[in-house]
């Protein structure tokens, strides 16, 4: 069947980096097309209230445009602003926050310029990729197109650290010879998870009721700057990377990073920010917005970075944190670096929170991409706290919260970060301090009102 071509200017920008540009009044989204450019493109899926293009010819450049390093930045989906110049990707992520907040919390307040990464390129400190088969059927790591179970080889990742990308095939050079996963068996080896901190690399294979043999064991031992082996066997279809059963393979159970003044250990079901650097960056400042109080509470702690660079803000810090792994390394790390104000606790952050005896001064939030749940959002505003930092992967979970919040809440700051250069995600820290209830209406940034047409599309993962 024929494709039918349309031709039309792009408006503006999709939440996850594609271009969007309207048919009969209906929003149509294009990836890799970039606002102001004059496109033909074709229909791949029209629903009723907008359409899926897919990008035939660009006619008219944009001047944001530039060639993409990596030539399957389209297929992979990984990568949405692979093809536009990093100043322009700084400032699309703005727009994106900006509309967000107006958007669902009606905030027209002002919003500090982001902040940049400073390595826009190889920055990521781990990766989690699942295994399927190249074109010649041997295995390799990969990534599944947008939307779909397309498996895609991965042939270079430009965002990954050198030691990641490094490490990375020569455990593929190791394994190909191996069986990916079957659901039927449950046996075969599904995702390759690396982490890289200080140029230490750990390795853990995610795998169905299979040993990994020991000469996969014994051949990536040998991989320079690798000082970590571990196992996850996995067989259920849960969202969570890790299975229940965690093995030791090889050398150090935990990896080591100093951030800082702080030494930190993390286990392999530890979660830690993706880009170092910017982590860093992050911690510092908000450690610069917290106020000093007898009591801080960090929701969704982790291993503890943050209740450690605001230890000096409070008499006394508490953690919550549900996965286990991440509470033993949080409790470690205060220990080794000799902070006794410090403690943490495992469970349900709201729940915890709900249940605390001590009156807390300062909350500080750094939730999933869903945002907070509804038990966390009541026990907040059930609360005295006068203080509330809430850092978001997500800017429209971000707004629908502090509009449910902005009953007892206000905006004091709103500062962006850019922790994942060349994919259309933003890290946001925004400061909420008690107010009598009203919204803050001051004047919008630069006199620029949110388009009326905004109609923010679910994000993907």
């Amino acid at each position: 069947m024929e494709k039918s071509m349309t031709r039309a200017t792009i408006k503006k920008w999709g939440i996850n980096g594609e271009g969007i540009a309207y048919v009969n009044k209906k929003c149509v989204f294009i990836p890799g097309a970039l606002p102001n450019e004059l496109v033909e493109f074709h229909i791949t899926e029209d629903k009723e209230k907008y359409a899926m293009g897919e990008l035939d010819r660009v006619l008219t450049l944009s001047s944001d445009r530039r060639h993409p390093l990596c030539n399957d930045w389209l297929t992979c989906g990984g990568c949405s602003l692979m093809p536009v110049q990093y100043k322009a990707q700084c400032k699309m992520k703005e727009e994106i926050l900006e509309e967000a907040l107006y958007k669902y919390a009606r905030y027209k307040g002002k919003i500090n310029p982001i902040i940049k990464n400073p390595n826009p390129l190889g920055y990521r400190n781990s990766c989690k990729l699942p295994f399927g088969y190249d074109e010649d059927h041997e295995l390799c790591t990969g990534m599944y197109q947008r939307d779909s179970n397309q498996f895609v080889p991965m042939n270079r990742c430009y965002t990954h650290s050198k030691h990641i990308e490094r490490v990375r095939k020569e455990v593929q050079e190791i394994l190909k010879s191996e069986k990916a996963y079957d659901k039927k068996l449950k046996r075969g080896f599904r995702t390759l998870v690396l982490k890289e901190f200080d140029e230490k690399i750990q390795i853990i294979f995610v795998t169905g009721r299979n040993a990994v043999p020991s000469r996969v064991v014994e051949a990536c031992s040998q991989i320079e700057n690798v000082v970590s082996i571990w196992q996850s066997i996995k067989t259920d279809i849960k969202p969570d990377v890790f299975g229940d059963e965690m093995i030791h393979l090889y050398g150090n159970e935990t990896i080591e990073l100093q951030l800082n003044d702080y030494k930190l250990s993390i286990l392999p079901k530890s979660f830690f920010q993706l880009n170092t650097k910017q982590a860093i960056q992050l911690y510092e400042y908000v450690e610069s917005i917290t106020p000093k109080c007898n009591c801080i509470v960090e929701a969704y702690s982790g291993i503890g970075a943050i209740s450690l660079f605001v230890h000096d803000k409070a008499k006394e810090v508490i953690g919550i944190e549900e996965i286990e792994d991440a509470v033993d390394n949080a409790m470690d790390n205060a220990e080794v670096n000799d902070i006794d104000n410090v403690y943490f606790m495992q469970g349900d952050a709201g729940r915890m929170l709900s249940k605390l005896d001590q009156k807390v001064d300062t909350l500080i939030v750094d939730p999933p991409r869903v945002g907070l749940d509804n038990k966390m959002k009541d026990t907040i505003l059930d609360s005295d706290i006068k203080t509330l930092i809430y850092i978001s992967c997500n800017p429209s979970t971000l707004a629908k919260d502090i509009n449910v919040l902005s009953k007892k809440y206000r905006i004091q700051s709103v500062q962006p970060f850019d922790m994942f250069s060349q994919t259309s995600h933003v890290e946001t820290v925004v400061k909420l301090v008690k107010s009598d209830g009203r919204k803050d209406f001051s004047k919008p940034r630069n006199n620029h009102r949110p388009r009326k047409d905004y109609k923010p599309r679910k994000q993907s993962k």
